[in-house]
């Protein structure tokens, strides 16, 4: 009696192993950048995270159609949002409460790569040029121009204080 339920536990273990198929495809096909909210202090001349004192309405441009990505954004100085990859240029929205907007402009190579027959292909990223209006947004500056899936600091965005 035991050795069957060994071998019954055994054989259910193999068979539910089985129908993994190794791991989400989703999480292998999109890459995201990452933008930091900074600002320099008066007092210390040193970089600091940004805190918006303000609510922040993010928006995506994707083929002439915004999409809000997040909305009321205020106590972050981080984003993390998908490349798109059937453009060459990502325009980002920032819209600070009621005041002004800003535009950044993120222009990008895209490099596609093989993940598996399962998953297809999937697309890795490198950032080439920043572009950005200036209501409140003093400049922008590629930290790390390569996205791919780790967590790297990609943009730095110094906003005027």
């Amino acid at each position: 009696m035991k050795r069957t339920i060994i071998a019954l536990t055994t054989l259910l273990t193999l068979m539910l192993s089985a129908c993994d198929n190794g791991g989400d495809c989703k999480i292998y096909n999109t890459s995201y950048y990452r933008t930091l909210f900074r600002s320099i202090d008066a007092a210390t001349a040193k970089e600091v995270p940004y805190t918006f004192p303000l609510e922040v309405d993010v928006r995506l441009v994707v083929n002439g159609t915004d999409s809000l990505v997040f909305n009321n954004m205020t106590a972050d100085s981080e984003l993390a949002l998908p490349m798109c990859y059937t453009q060459e240029c990502d325009t980002l929205l920032l819209q600070f409460g009621t005041a002004a907007t800003d535009t950044l402009f993120v222009e990008h190579t895209n490099i596609p790569y093989f993940i598996s027959m399962d998953c297809g292909t999937g697309m890795y990223h490198n950032i080439t040029a920043l572009r950005h209006t200036s209501n409140f947004i003093d400049s922008a500056v590629i930290v790390y121009p390569f996205i791919n899936f780790d967590a790297n600091e990609n943009i730095k965005l110094y906003i005027a204080e």
